[in-house]
This record gives structure tokens, sequence and C-alpha cells, in this order.
């Protein structure tokens, strides 16, 4: 796997953040890889909305109901490039309160989050 977290190094060291938000129910991560890639592996506290759906606009009543539950929102992919296209597809559809996580899933995983595969 390739490491692009050299890439975002200003927004690295918010994982352990990220994850004591999850643990205490004010955020969900959501994964956006597709399907094929989740099946291989994923975060146990993820859920699985694909890029490749959001485009069509599949999943973004998903995100304005964990928004109206007053939870953070968190993207994630591989590497974060997908994490960002997915920003400019989001805002199309009126979802803007959201974070994307610049950080690959190998830093992730040092960083405490736990694999399910």
């Amino acid at each position: 796997m390739i490491n692009y977290d050299y890439m975002f190094d200003d927004k690295k060291d918010r994982c352990t953040e990220i994850i004591d938000e999850i643990q205490n129910g004010k955020a969900q991560l959501v994964d956006i890889r597709e399907k094929d890639e989740w099946d291989k592996a994923h975060f146990k506290c993820a859920i699985h909305l694909p890029l490749s759906d959001l485009k069509k606009g599949v999943g973004i009543d998903v995100l304005k109901n964990i928004r109206q539950n007053n939870k953070k929102i968190y993207l994630h992919c591989r590497s974060g490039n997908r994490a960002k296209q997915a920003e400019a597809i989001l805002a199309q559809y009126g979802c803007k309160e959201f974070s994307v996580i610049h950080s690959s899933m190998l830093h992730m995983i040092e960083k405490g989050f736990q694999l399910k595969s």
C-alpha cells in the first residue's frame, strides 16, 4: 500500500481525537471506498457509502440523518484522495458539514483504528 501521509502532515494528529469522538457517539466514520475494498477489510466503527453511489446521490439521505442526530461525519478512503473528491460531490447535494480524514488507512491503523476483516 502506498503511503500518502506526507501530503497531509498538518492533518495527521487528529486521529486519536476522532477515535474518541466516535467511541463517545459524537461522530460517525464513513468509508467511501468501493464494495470490493470494503469486503476485503474495513474499520469496525465505519459505515459504507461508496464514492460511486455518492456520485449518483445514493446515500446522501444517510449522511443527512447522521447530521440530524448531531453527529460529526468523517469521510475516509484508502489514501485520502477519493475522500477529497467526495467533498465536491457532496457540496452539490448541499452536504457540507463533514470532515475529510486526510491520513491513509495505514496511518489510521497506526493511530488506533481497528480493522474488521
